[in-house]
């Protein structure tokens, strides 16, 4: 698979994560999260709280293990005997929201989308006390978060709309402040590009890429001023499917791009976003570098792997 070597196989994988020292990795399933040694790969226990887990994410120390589930119940584990330490649940005053999150530098504080009064906003969340602070003021059907942007150290959301009578749905992009250094967000304007369906920010060349439902890359730089490029994955030889794409993610040293489909997941480099690997994945949902690019990790609905990055320089 990829023409790299299978260091472990594992069951249903909605995502998979490895912790910032390497020494654990965990990975989702329908009712449990699963936690592994990488030294030896052994299994080091399952977590079943959060039922039905979405979204993980490790503290910087690597100390803590945030687990989110579908319904917006996050559980906090202490790492070292993985004893669950804190628990949020929706509540009367506020929803949180299906979706990724961001941990602050503030202890047991994060960066979620909440429903409030029927409205959803970006807000500050402590999970030990439950106190929210709502950061933004904002009109739309939904709110995602995509990702930490380094440039300009902000939280980068995607808004989506309804537009005119016929309701036509649009989206924007929504950077957020950490709220520990100010508290004020932007909305992006005439960003000329109407939908996409991913959208990622690429830190070691500093652009943004946006995919499109037509198999299109659009380019722009770090400010969303100008496009820099725009590349038809269909002209590079990829035949076009039914399929959608659901998830975005680039090598740690800037060199390949990686999406996922439902059916498939490619493998781009980045100087041309020409495809360097393509392999079908029936009902694909999730791969991704390792920080260090050491392994590639790929998740579907019925399996995981778990494989040893050995593309440099590898051409189709």
């Amino acid at each position: 698979m990829f023409q790299m070597n299978l260091i472990k196989n594992l069951k249903t994988s909605y995502e998979i994560v490895i912790s910032n020292d390497k020494r654990l990795l965990c990975h989702t399933m329908g009712g449990k999260t699963v936690i592994f040694e990488t030294e030896t790969w052994e299994k080091v226990i399952e977590l079943t709280k959060p039922n039905n887990p979405d979204t993980l994410h490790f503290s910087r120390n690597d100390e803590l293990l945030y687990i989110k589930n579908t319904v917006g119940t996050i559980c906090v584990y202490e790492t070292k005997n993985f004893q669950l330490i804190k628990t949020i649940k929706s509540r009367k005053s506020f929803q949180i929201e299906e979706g990724n999150f961001a941990l602050l530098n503030k202890p047991f504080t994060i960066l979620d989308v909440l429903k409030i009064n029927d409205r959803k906003q970006v807000c500050a969340l402590n999970i030990e006390t439950g106190i929210y602070e709502i950061l933004t003021e904002l009109e739309g059907t939904h709110i995602e978060f995509n990702q930490f942007i380094p440039y300009d150290n902000s939280y980068l959301f995607t808004l989506s709309y309804l537009e005119g009578v016929k309701g036509y749905l649009k989206y924007k992009l929504v950077k957020v402040v950490d709220p520990s250094v100010e508290r004020s967000y932007s909305i992006v304007e005439n960003l000329g590009l109407t939908n996409w369906d991913l959208v990622y920010y690429e830190p070691i060349h500093q652009v943004y890429i946006f995919v499109h439902k037509d198999y299109e890359l659009t380019i722009m730089d770090a400010e969303l001023k100008t496009v820099l490029k725009k590349v038809n994955l269909t002209e590079n030889g990829v035949q076009r499917t039914d399929e959608y794409f659901v998830h975005i993610a680039a090598s740690y040293d800037g060199s390949y791009i990686v999406l996922t489909s439902s059916d498939r997941v490619f493998i781009l480099g980045f100087e041309d976003l020409t495809p360097i690997q393509i392999e079908e994945l029936e009902y694909a949902c999730f791969a991704e570098f390792s920080k260090d690019d050491t392994y590639f990790l790929v998740g579907t609905w019925s399996k995981g792997f778990v494989l040893e990055n050995n593309l440099k320089g590898l051409k189709l």
